[in-house]
């Protein structure tokens, strides 16, 4: 673990530890650069030191010093290695002060036995050439049981007496030495098991820190908001997943908060202090640029926090797009409501001017009639009393097919009809309308029919075909002072019926295009306008052409008159219903 973390306080503990090893002087933990990383007792390890060549060996002798060298590492990774020395000098100086008496004696009595082979001749040649041959067997078998079992009380006998005491002592020199390696090899095993021992140590300390590195990033990419770290530089030093996701960065990430941050692209040449802010702030709306340079308004706060050992700015955001489309829509709805409100004012003031108009003629007229009035008279004003009853009846039911459109109620009735009756008809019923309306001599009524599709049968909603066209031939007329009005239809691929209307009136501005056909609107809605009607016969023309599924659209231009087309799906039919 000190290792690891680089705690070479907590590496020299743990090797004077080790002190408790019976004859270790010294130890060194090295890293991979093979220099020392912590040490205890002399230099003698770092001196012998040969770089990997000596750390490749388990087990090194050198000046009565054997040198024991355990690797270090973590997950099948080498992080560095322990050397320590065991002193074999209390052995070495022991056995060579044995060894030099017993050499000394040796040749002594090698002196005297020549001596006194030399005075004795052949009672003393015997013993000594056993002698000689045991000792030549020791040392080449390296073994110490040639005793001689000779029992003399002369120097011979002391001879051999010392010859046998020599060789016993140096049995037990080599039983001493045998148990001493078993003593190392022990304390090589238990330093091993402690190393393991620590490696364990190491290797759970260091997944518990993974696993806690882990769980804090998994939280932090599963917050379901974006979260920033920004450096004294404005340097972005951790955005997690959500942001990067939120702005488009799915193969890179941002290195500098200017680059997603208006606000901090501004401040930043402003303050030292990270993203250019002089103070943390809560709940503040902002806006951030994505990867496409797309602005993605945010609700953001900022904190500052220490993240190793610096000073850094938190920001945490959250999208809002959601929400700024809702308050659009709410100031839309608003501003429609309040539409609504006024194009309900105008249309009341409307139906009431409608309506009194007709109603007023019907009882004024009814009035002079019933006072008595000259046969003529009466029948004129009888005239004027059936126009303002007919004027009234369409008011009626205009408010009627106003309220069947509300409610969707309208239904579609599909008949099978040949286009030159129902052309007819139109015809006659246009210019009835056209004479109604006292304008006859001021407009001309021009019909331009597809002569070829005439005699042709087909199936559809004819009597909502017709509404529709009476509406808009209405709307002609109304807003045509004088001019042309010009009604024509054509088939178009046998499956597409289109009409149009065309006139030379005051035409539409180019800004109401998009109004008139709402309901209680004109090119010109105000309360004082010129021209009477609801402003419902559009809005229900519309509506009926979309259920025929159909369209209905116009081309004006102001002062120079209007075009109206209304397409409608027939099919082809074999025969009148």
């Amino acid at each position: 673990v000190p290792v690891v973390f680089e705690d070479k306080r907590g590496a020299t503990e743990v090797l004077k530890k080790l002190r408790k090893i019976p004859h270790l002087v010294s130890a060194v933990i090295y890293d991979t650069k093979y220099v020392p990383f912590a040490s205890f007792g002399n230099d003698s390890i770092q001196k012998i030191s040969q770089g990997d060549k000596f750390f490749l060996k388990d087990i090194l002798f050198r000046n009565n010093s054997m040198f024991m060298s355990v690797p270090i590492s973590l997950n099948g990774k080498r992080l560095g290695a322990l050397i320590a020395e065991i002193d074999l000098n209390f052995r070495e100086k022991q056995n060579l002060e044995e060894i030099i008496f017993f050499i000394v004696l040796f040749f002594t009595l090698v002196v005297i036995s020549m001596i006194l082979a030399y005075f004795v001749g052949g009672v003393l040649a015997k013993p000594l050439l056993l002698l000689s041959t045991k000792m030549r067997t020791i040392s080449k078998d390296n073994t110490f049981d040639e005793y001689i079992d000779i029992f003399r009380k002369d120097e011979i006998g002391g001879l051999i007496h010392g010859y046998n005491y020599m060789l016993s002592q140096l049995a037990k020199w080599k039983n001493k030495q045998l148990e001493t390696e078993a003593e190392l090899r022990n304390s090589n095993e238990i330093l091993e098991l402690k190393v393991v021992d620590r490696t364990k140590d190491l290797n759970s300390a260091h997944q518990k820190l993974q696993n806690h590195l882990r769980n804090e990033q998994a939280i932090l990419e599963s917050l379901p908001y974006g979260i920033v770290l920004i450096d004294n530089n404005s340097e972005i030093i951790e955005i997690n997943r959500f942001a990067l996701n939120l702005l488009g960065y799915f193969s890179e990430k941002p290195k500098h908060i200017t680059e997603i941050s208006r606000e901090s692209n501004y401040k930043a040449s402003k303050s030292k202090s990270p993203d250019g802010y002089s103070e943390p702030y809560q709940s503040r709306q902002s806006e951030l640029i994505s990867l496409n340079g797309a602005v993605v308004p945010v609700l953001k706060s900022a904190m500052e926090i220490d993240y190793n050992g610096q000073k850094v700015l938190l920001e945490a955001f959250v999208d809002i797009s959601d929400l700024k489309k809702i308050q659009r829509e709410l100031i839309e709805a608003k501003e429609k409501a309040q539409e609504s409100d006024r194009l309900k004012s105008a249309f009341l003031a409307t139906v009431n001017h409608e309506l009194r108009t007709p109603l007023n003629h019907i009882l004024g007229f009814s009035e002079l009639i019933k006072s008595g009035v000259e046969p003529d008279d009466a029948r004129s004003f009888a005239n004027d009393i059936q126009t303002s009853g007919k004027n009234l009846m369409t008011i009626i039911e205009d408010v009627f097919d106003l309220a069947l459109a509300e409610e969707a109620k309208i239904k579609i009735r599909k008949q099978s009809f040949r286009l030159m009756d129902q052309f007819r008809e139109n015809k006659a019923s246009f210019e009835n309308i056209l004479q109604t309306s006292g304008k006859e001599d001021q407009i001309n009524l021009i019909f331009k029919p597809e002569n070829k599709s005439l005699s042709g049968y087909y199936l559809a909603d004819k009597s909502k075909i017709n509404q529709v066209l009476v509406h808009l031939f209405k709307n002609a007329i109304k807003f045509t002072s004088s001019g042309t009005i010009e009604v024509g239809f054509k088939v178009k691929d046998d499956n597409q019926l289109i009409y149009y209307i065309k006139d030379t009136g005051i035409g539409i501005p180019a800004e109401k295009l998009s109004v008139i056909f709402d309901f209680f609107r004109q090119g010109d809605d105000t309360l004082t306008r010129a021209y009477g009607g609801l402003g419902i016969g559009l809005a229900i023309s519309l509506r009926i052409s979309r259920l025929l599924n159909g369209s209905l659209t116009v081309e004006s231009e102001q002062d120079k008159g209007s075009i109206f087309y209304f397409t409608v799906p027939v099919e082809v039919s074999e025969k009148a219903e």
